[in-house]
């Protein structure tokens, strides 16, 4: 009875003595984490950069083309273009209104062959199969308050973009005229109704890389559940010209959109008409058949800078867009012009 009375209590004071030590042991707890927060203050994809209130923003796509250029001449040729494409989104709310910077990187690489296995220069692309150049393709600071929105930076030009872009095909999208510049506006908005003015820099198309224009712009625009109506006017230092856009929306019938421009100027020096002639214009309509499948058509005109060549050059287009599934499109596209030099072309786009 001695030793049974001598091991229960052994085992007690060391069951005591380990209890003890447990209570007095030190836990470590763990890290506190952050997890990321969905913004949804400026729609799908945005999400709150850890301890700030600055929502921030990731998308791009991936852009392969090929096309056949079917000359006149007998000199055809085949043409491969691809596009990477990456947009940097940030914004937050501020006593003034949403401020917001975007930059996009991108980088444009291609081929273009003959019939003989040539390889032949093609404007902006490399001749060659090697790894593309990744360049800063907008760079813009802006302020939205609550009646207008002020920008800075440099991006594609306020002439290229107040009038929506060209007409409603992906590539052949009419002689509309596009330019990147460096640029500060101001553009008002109440009840559907805009205006706008500011200054820009940026290479003279005549020039060369190396000679600058400073220009000033400013136009109007209306729109409504019908589509759209705008004017613009930009008067270009270099030439000490000035030209004008007009364009126009309408979406009157279901599923279908008419979209037209006209682009001129004094004496055909402005950068403003591409090919620097005195106007071009342009119609365009696409048709919405189903949610994933579209058909359009084009016509547009430009008159040649050099009288000598015919005066004016023009081409029709037809295309379609077909997306099987969210984040991918396929656009082929066929141009056709008086002079038979046509072009058909399969556009494939990866966006996310």
């Amino acid at each position: 009875m001695k030793l049974k009375t001598l091991l229960l209590g052994s085992a007690a004071a060391l069951m005591a003595v380990t209890g003890a030590q447990a209570a007095d042991a030190v836990v470590a707890e763990p890290e506190p984490v952050e997890y990321v927060r969905v913004c949804d203050m400026y729609g799908n994809g945005f999400f709150y950069i850890p301890g700030t209130e600055t929502c921030l923003a990731f998308s791009g796509y991936v852009r392969s083309d090929y096309s056949f250029n079917d000359s006149d001449d007998d000199e055809d040729s085949d043409q491969w273009d691809i596009r990477a494409r990456f947009n940097i989104d940030a914004r937050n709310e501020t006593d003034y209104g949403t401020l917001r910077s975007q930059i996009r990187l991108q980088s444009d690489f291609g081929v273009t062959q003959n019939d003989d296995n040539e390889r032949t220069g093609d404007d902006g692309f490399s001749q060659d199969l090697s790894d593309g150049a990744v360049g800063i393709d907008r760079a813009l600071i802006s302020l939205a308050t609550g009646s207008g929105t002020l920008r800075l930076g440099y991006s594609d030009s306020w002439q290229t973009t107040f009038h929506g872009y060209g007409l409603p095909i992906e590539k052949n999208d009419g002689f509309y005229g596009f330019e990147q510049a460096i640029f500060f506006d101001y553009t008002y908005s109440s009840n559907g109704f805009e205006v706008g003015a500011g200054l820009q820099a940026r290479d003279d198309a005549d020039g060369g890389p190396d000679t600058i224009d400073f220009d000033y712009y400013g136009g109007a625009k209306y729109s409504g559940s019908w589509g759209n109506i705008a004017a613009s006017y930009i008067y270009e230092g270099s030439e000490d010209e000035s030209a004008w856009k007009v364009s126009g929306t309408l979406s009157l019938i279901d599923n279908l959109t008419v979209r037209a421009f006209y682009v001129g100027d004094s004496d055909g020096t402005t950068d403003t008409v591409q090919g620097a002639g005195e106007y071009a214009w342009g119609v365009g309509a696409r048709y919405q058949i189903v949610d994933t499948f579209s058909v359009s058509a084009v016509y547009s005109e430009v008159e040649e800078a050099d009288a000598s060549t015919g005066g004016v050059e023009d081409f029709f287009a037809i295309g379609a867009q077909w997306d099987p599934v969210p984040g991918l499109s396929i656009r082929p596209e066929a141009r056709f012009n008086d002079t038979d030099d046509n072009q058909y072309t399969v556009r494939v786009y990866r966006t996310f």
